[in-house]
């Protein structure tokens, strides 16, 4: 193959490589791990790749998706994307749970400066936010056109 970049599906010697990576992580973090500084040195002696995401870390990840979510207001005049469109609507979606988990206290991806850069574009936090603030009246007409 020319390459250490053994993939976790690759049988057993993917789930071995995916365990250093592992042992790895903890080893870095001074947790305990059955990783060593000579282990390290021989897997990095062959090119052994820590991390199969590249450049694809968490932060990266959602900076993608928020410039997708940007492209997606310019085109459509808003950021109300639905949870249907995919994966640019389910990460949306999934904005939304993270923000209530994260006024809520609770554990979330969610940071004071995602929240900062979602509102600048005019990403809403509910969108049945309109429903909410009209009444009764509004739920009602709803759920007809539902109906």
């Amino acid at each position: 193959h020319g390459h250490c970049n053994v993939p976790r599906s690759s049988g057993a010697l993917g789930i071995w490589a995916n365990h250093q990576r592992e042992c790895y992580r903890l080893f870095k973090e001074g947790k305990f791990s059955s990783m060593t500084e000579k282990r390290v040195q021989k897997l990095e002696s062959i090119g052994f790749q820590w991390s199969m995401r590249g450049d694809k870390t968490p932060e990266n990840m959602w900076d993608t998706r928020f410039h997708d979510l940007e492209a997606y207001k310019a085109k459509h005049g808003h950021c109300n994307v639905p949870r249907s469109s995919g994966a640019l609507g389910i990460w949306a979606n999934h904005q939304r749970e993270c923000y209530r988990l994260f006024k809520e206290g609770k554990f979330s991806s969610m940071t004071e400066k995602r929240v900062q850069k979602l509102e600048s574009i005019g990403f809403r936090w509910s969108l049945n936010l309109d429903y909410t603030i009209q009444g009764v009246n509004s739920l009602e007409k709803l759920w007809d056109t539902r109906f």
